[in-house]
């Protein structure tokens, strides 16, 4: 199967209004990647062939991540979201897991592809997590196996993995849904139907060209719409489905981006994080750890700080320095983000 994607445009320029807080008062949630692996290769995440993935004794400790984590919880922040990479692929995930439930944090949940959670989901249930958030990108199993580039995980992978968690005590799962023109795009009203009778919010994402990917490298003028505005998938659902009520921000679990919505009778939830039609970095509440020791106040480009430093010394890193670090990290978190970022997702934990 050979699909180009169209060239990114830049795009007209961004509103004012989507200038976002450079001060970690504003920052609410640490995303925690304790892995740069994968155990797929996505088209739109990796590049052809697979990433290169650091030497695993590059990354960090377990207990380097927990002096970042209890560092930001002294400086005020309340949620953890630990991401990868797969983070499922991280042999002491439950240690990890386990220690920052300890802290005592608001809300503790991780992102993972779900395709090996059925081993997982109930030590991670018992070890504090409090939700999980799972990508889906294709309801059709041979489209799936197309976009994830793995024959070995399949569909049947993925759903063993959604009931496990919901056997474990996850019922109020985030799916994911990574929407592409000329892809997956003919699927969003089926993905929407999955909230009618399931509690479970179905979040849009409106694809984000970031690092090197396949659909970046091969075949680019060759593909339309690869960016499809929400507010199209929007209309889609609501021609099919009937109207979208908007649901009160402050009664969805955690603290991300997505505008939250809901069918009429829906047990569950859509939502919709528009990250390119509607920038929403004026509401930006996030700091991202690296599985390497880096500081990333944006996602796209920007506001690194390294402090791999700090935790690499004898004894328990200074907290006072770490949240010093945090605080120059936010401090140069661009205005706005661009149209590209500058490193892959796997290396950034999303």
């Amino acid at each position: 199967m050979t699909i180009g994607l169209a060239i990114i445009e830049p795009a007209a320029g961004r509103p004012d209004y989507a200038h976002g807080p450079r001060n970690l008062e504003s920052v609410h949630l640490l995303r925690i990647s304790v892995t740069d692996r994968c155990n797929l290769r996505c088209f739109y995440c990796m590049p052809d062939g697979g990433a290169t993935f650091f030497d695993r004794n590059d990354l960090l400790h377990a207990n380097q991540i927990l002096a970042v984590a209890k560092s930001a919880r002294q400086a005020g922040i309340k949620h953890f979201k630990v991401t990868g990479g797969e983070p499922t692929l991280r042999p002491d995930l439950i240690e990890i897991i386990e220690g920052l439930a300890a802290l005592k944090p608001e809300d503790l949940s991780m992102t993972t592809n779900g395709v090996t959670l059925k081993k997982l989901a109930l030590d991670l249930k018992r070890a504090g997590l409090a939700r999980l958030t799972i990508s889906i990108d294709s309801l059709k199993p041979d489209r799936y196996c197309w976009i994830v580039g793995n024959d070995r995980y399949g569909l049947d992978d993925l759903w063993s993995g959604i009931d496990a968690a919901t056997a474990a005590g996850f019922e109020r799962l985030k799916i994911n849904v990574v929407v592409l023109g000329g892809f997956n795009d003919d699927e969003v009203v089926d993905f929407a139907r999955l909230s009618l009778d399931r509690p479970w919010t179905i979040r849009f994402i409106e694809y984000m060209p970031l690092g090197q990917s396949r659909n970046l490298e091969h075949g680019l003028d060759q593909a339309q719409h690869t960016i499809v505005d929400n507010a199209e998938v929007m209309g889609r659902i609501e021609q099919h489905c009937g109207p979208l009520s908007p649901v009160n921000r402050a009664t969805e679990l955690g603290v991300g981006p997505a505008q939250v919505y809901r069918l009429a009778g829906a047990r569950g939830r859509l939502g919709f994080i528009s990250a390119m039609s509607q920038p929403f970095c004026e509401t930006c509440n996030r700091l991202r750890l690296t599985a390497r020791g880096e500081l990333r106040a944006c996602l796209f480009d920007g506001g690194e700080v390294d402090i791999r430093g700090l935790l690499d010394g004898p004894g328990e890193p200074d907290p006072n320095a770490l949240i010093e670090q945090m605080a120059r990290c936010v401090a140069q978190k661009p205005l706005v983000h661009s149209e590209r970022g500058n490193r892959a997702m796997s290396q950034m934990g999303g």
